[in-house]
């Protein structure tokens, strides 16, 4: 279906937060080039007597903020530094003059007497106590949970694997961005904040004044500009200090060093119990998570959510070691945890059906969930039919056919928790002749905005061309939260049929008041005597907000089953097929299903064979770059096939499913099971590198 919300960005009218007419300072941070050093002195006099504006740490008075759950994204602590630099990039003082490139200059003349102290690169090291990221801890292990669900039990055949899950990023197109403007007891900031409207109530008791947030494009998200409100806190701080308007644009080494928005490094050690028919009994998980710079993480905990993912697995342990590094702090990215997760389960079928000699399709047919709704005691299953997709998959010979003896296929299979339990508020108006659907979150790309014009299109029975829909600030939707956990399209589908219901109700009360007794058809009012279209209330509104409330956290559960292709060519692993058979529930638009279903997938690929944040041994960022980085192209890409396959779920509005997170693990565990098949060797991290393997 035809796209309703990308006429501007097609014609070079996105309106991102660089093309914001601005007039006032621009801020550059200062900041760390150590690892880890105590922080003796800034000396900012030279900067200042050149006029800078400068705001370093100590001059900050603002309060540490919780956020609850957002995997690493909260005001808990500020990012810039104080008493000590936690990792390269790190900002230490703050400088404000007339253009970015006097910044730029003037925070050059900021003198920093650092002194440097032997940095932590890794877990390993981490983990030897001899030196700590948070010296009051006397510990680098900031937080240790243990959960245990079901049967414990070690009968059977065990095995036993280590695993490995490389930090990497969303790298959105736009990184941070943010005006911000002093008001009389207030602040006013236009970014591309993710969850803006949300979030800006924690910035507001960070500094103790009012925020008003408006909602820029964000250019990119998926968790990644949650982390854009640590920045804002401090921003904010300096806006109201130096009674100045504020610009700050993040370059991309900046958001590649130091953006607390990357996503989990993460260390496996799991015992499989199991018997010689293939029934898996019992897991044993103990994961490390390299959290960074940082005392918390949810990354590590969201997968609580689908623990055993589409397998009737009787019993599992889940222990979540979190260690401080000195390193970026990872915030939300792409699943927020929940990826890796699912790429080791399914290393967890792949050896259990090396073992047993068992085809590695049968594995997963015995050990998937085949009733539904199904409790695991941590989730709530609510439907599908991961089994059925797996059947599919393997009909497909053609695919299959492609092996030989430079190309394999590899087969995953999964699930995702999706629609974490919580809230959304719309409003609905109608102005000049149109019914204006009110979102209050920036546009990320997903489509979003036009999923909502389409539900508003279909249940209020109006053309497509008499919807439109504005973006609004927190003044005038306080409460909505917009894309978070693949949330959306629960959220907006139950948010708008509930605000079509009122505005219908409420205009059929005025109808009748000049027609009689009326029906409401196709975008009438009908009555005996005549009828009136719904757009002719101008000035008439409503709002709702829409509140889903499950067992657990989560409320619905999309599955997906993957094929990979890979092919060893020149020297190196090149994807050159992939499909995917997904359940996404009752789709709203099954074009943009697929679009987000292979945005996803070419993320998988990417985290298989490409791309990795890498530290050398003293904790500095070596790809600081795109390029280092190793961010595929297009033509790294291969073709991605999307079918869907859809089972309803009885929970959500409409039936729906989220399915913006379920494609990355997946696909990164079918192209490993891939390479493993061409390769005839076992593969244990990601990226698979071809040199760590000694395949010459």
């Amino acid at each position: 279906m035809k796209r309703f919300d990308v006429e501007q960005l097609l014609i070079g009218k996105g309106n991102y937060i660089d093309d914001y007419p601005f007039k006032g300072k621009y801020a550059i941070f200062v900041r760390s080039p150590y690892p880890h050093a105590l922080i003796r002195n800034i000396d900012a006099s030279d900067a200042i007597k050149h006029g800078a504006q400068v705001l370093t740490g100590k001059d900050i008075m603002a309060k540490a903020v919780e956020s609850g759950d957002r995997e690493g994204a909260s005001l808990s602590t500020l990012v810039i530094a104080t008493k000590k630099a936690l990792y390269v990039g790190q900002p230490v003082a703050l400088v404000l003059a007339n253009d970015p490139y006097e910044a730029t200059d003037l925070a050059e003349l900021v003198q920093v007497d650092y002194e440097p102290l032997e940095p932590i690169p890794n877990i390993e090291k981490a983990l030897k106590g001899e030196v700590y990221v948070f010296d009051e801890l006397k510990t680098n292990i900031v937080k240790e949970q243990t959960f245990e669900f079901g049967k414990i039990s070690s009968q059977g055949k065990h095995l036993e694997l280590d695993l490995y899950w490389s930090k990497s990023s969303g790298n959105p197109i736009e990184p941070f961005g943010a005006i911000i403007y002093p008001k009389e007891n207030a602040i006013e900031i236009i970014s591309n904040l993710q969850a803006g409207n949300a979030v800006s109530a924690e910035i507001e008791r960070a500094l103790g004044v009012r925020v008003i947030h408006k909602n820029a494009r964000q250019g990119g998200s998926f968790g990644s500009k949650f982390s854009l409100g640590k920045y804002l806190a401090v921003l904010g701080f300096a806006s109201l200090k130096f009674k100045v308007p504020i610009k700050w644009i993040e370059t991309r080494t900046e958001h590649l060093q130091a953006s607390n928005a990357s996503g989990p490094e993460r260390k496996f050690k799991i015992h499989v119990y199991y018997e010689t028919s293939g029934k898996v009994n019992f897991l044993d998980f103990h994961i490390w998570e390299d959290v960074g710079a940082s005392k918390e993480n949810g990354q590590p905990f969201k997968p609580l959510g689908h623990l055993t993912g589409p397998y009737k697995i009787p019993g599992i342990r889940y222990t979540a070691t979190l260690v401080a590094t000195n390193k970026n702090p990872p915030g939300a990215f792409r699943g927020a945890g929940t990826p890796p997760h699912t790429w080791a389960l399914e290393r967890v079928m792949d050896a259990v059906a090396d073992e047993l000699g068992i085809d590695r399709a049968e594995i997963r047919r015995i050990n998937a969930i085949d009733s539904f709704p199904y409790d695991s005691g941590f989730a709530y299953y609510d439907s599908g039919n991961p089994r059925g997709l797996l059947e599919l998959a393997l009909s497909r010979k053609d695919i299959f056919s492609m092996r030989d003896e430079r190309t394999g296929v590899g087969l995953a299979l999964s699930t995702d928790p999706s629609t974490p339990s919580g809230s959304e508020r719309v409003k609905l108006s109608i102005r000049n002749g149109k019914i204006v659907v009110s979102l209050g979150f920036g546009p990320e790309g997903q489509g979003n905005e036009h999923t909502a014009m389409l539900l508003v299109s279909k249940l209020l029975e109006v053309p497509i061309e008499n919807v439109t829909y504005e973006i609004v600030d927190n003044t005038i939707l306080p409460s909505s939260f917009g894309p978070g956990g693949s949330r959306m399209a629960a959220f907006t589908y139950g948010a708008i049929s509930g605000a079509v219901e009122e505005l219908k109700a409420k205009l059929k009360r005025k109808a009748e008041n000049l027609l009689g007794k009326v029906e409401y058809k196709n975008g009438y009012f009908e009555g005996e005597h005549g009828k009136l279209s719904i757009t002719q209330f101008e000035g008439e509104e409503v709002d709702y907000t829409f509140t889903l409330q499950g067992k657990y956290r989560y409320n619905a559960y999309p599955f997906a089953c993957d094929l990979a292709v890979v092919r060893i060519e020149d020297g190196r692993i090149k994807p050159i097929k992939h499909v995917v058979y997904i359940d996404p529930g009752n789709p709203i638009d099954e074009d943009l299903v697929k679009e987000q279903i292979i945005g996803g997938t070419a993320i998988g690929i990417s985290i298989a064979l490409y791309e990795a944040y890498v530290y050398d041994d003293n904790a500095n960022l070596l790809t600081t770059s795109l390029a280092d980085y190793g961010l595929p192209t297009a033509a790294d890409l291969p073709e991605i096939e999307v079918n869907i396959v859809p089972t309803p779920s009885p929970i959500t509005p409409g039936g729906v499913k989220g399915i913006g997170e379920i494609p990355v693990g997946v696909a990164v565990a079918a192209v490993t099971s891939a390479v493993e098949d061409v390769l005839k060797r076992k593969i244990t991290k990601v990226p698979i590198r071809l040199d760590e393997l000694d395949y010459y």
